[in-house]
């Protein structure tokens, strides 16, 4: 569905934005839309391309454009003045942070202006945060934009988050280990300096990892039997269960940079289903060889 289609929302954006907004300016052939925001004699604007809002529409009825893309252009606004506001607390670049969330949490939570995100496999999904003050607050598309950020040459959110979290160090607890910083959403990030922070994960077997918390990260070795596994899914289970920054109930199996889901039983307590290459494999003696038993 493109073509046609996307010159008619584009026509419907030019309709109604400046009855929404009035003075906000639309260009048709450039598929721009230039927003206005401020107050008294303070007055800023920004040009936005409306590629992201048309995507939407074209996955909707039409009869849902109009309300769809009003929601869009206010958002927009809204962008614009949390964006004027984030300056007043300094560089704006060296405050961007990343966290680690289960994939699809973006999806379900963001409001109508995308999240800036980063692609990790699978199974997660990096959302890029502006630390304003003590608050962390989601980097949209639009807003990257507006302040001039995600150029090559810029901070780069990974860094800035993994440089925070260099210092942690594994706490053992009944064979397993555990990162952990309370109060602390970026150490999530340790799935994603393995070689750092999950220097395990790249030897042998590798790791069996749960993040339950955006503030704890626990693993064990991938390879060191049923047992164990079961005791890290409970523990996963157990601390993600009312958790205020919940991250992912699952586990998986993380070596060097292959990472599968393992499935965990919703018995009690659960259970990891370890797949057949974790599973500890009979020796066979000189006997069973010999006689083919």
């Amino acid at each position: 569905m493109t073509g046609t289609n996307d010159s008619a929302i584009v026509d419907v954006i030019a309709e109604l934005a400046p009855i929404w907004l009035p003075g906000c300016v639309v260009d048709p052939a450039e598929r721009t839309v230039e927003v206005g925001w401020g107050r008294g004699a303070l007055q800023m604007s920004a040009v936005v391309g409306v590629g992201e809002i048309v995507d939407r529409c074209l996955q909707l009825p039409q009869a849902r454009w109009a309300e769809q893309i009003e929601a869009w252009l206010r958002a927009v606004v809204a962008e614009g003045e949390l964006a004027t506001d984030e300056h007043r607390f300094g560089d704006v670049a060296e405050r961007q942070r990343a966290l680690l969330v289960q994939r699809g949490w973006s999806a379900r939570t963001a409001g109508p202006v995308a999240d800036a995100l980063l692609p990790f496999g699978d199974h997660f999904e990096v959302v890029v945060f502006v630390r304003t003050g003590s608050e962390l607050r989601r980097l949209t598309v639009v807003r990257r934009s507006m302040l001039g950020l995600g150029d090559p040459g810029g901070p780069s959110p990974v860094q800035l988050s993994l440089h925070e979290i260099a210092d942690l160090v594994p706490v053992e607890q009944n064979g397993i280990s555990i990162l952990q910083r309370d109060g602390d959403p970026l150490v999530s990030m340790a799935v994603v300096d393995r070689e750092t922070l999950l220097p395990q994960a790249s030897i042998g077997a590798g790791v069996l990892i749960g993040v339950p918390r955006l503030s704890t990260v626990a693993y064990c070795p991938a390879d060191a039997g049923q047992a164990r596994a079961d005791a890290l899914a409970a523990w996963v289970a157990d601390s993600y269960r009312g958790a205020p920054d919940q991250c992912s109930p699952d586990l998986f199996w993380l070596q060097g940079d292959h990472m599968v889901q393992v499935p965990v039983t919703l018995a009690t307590p659960p259970a990891a289903v370890l797949p057949a290459a974790l599973k500890p494999q009979p020796r066979r003696t000189w006997l069973r060889h010999l006689f083919g038993r």
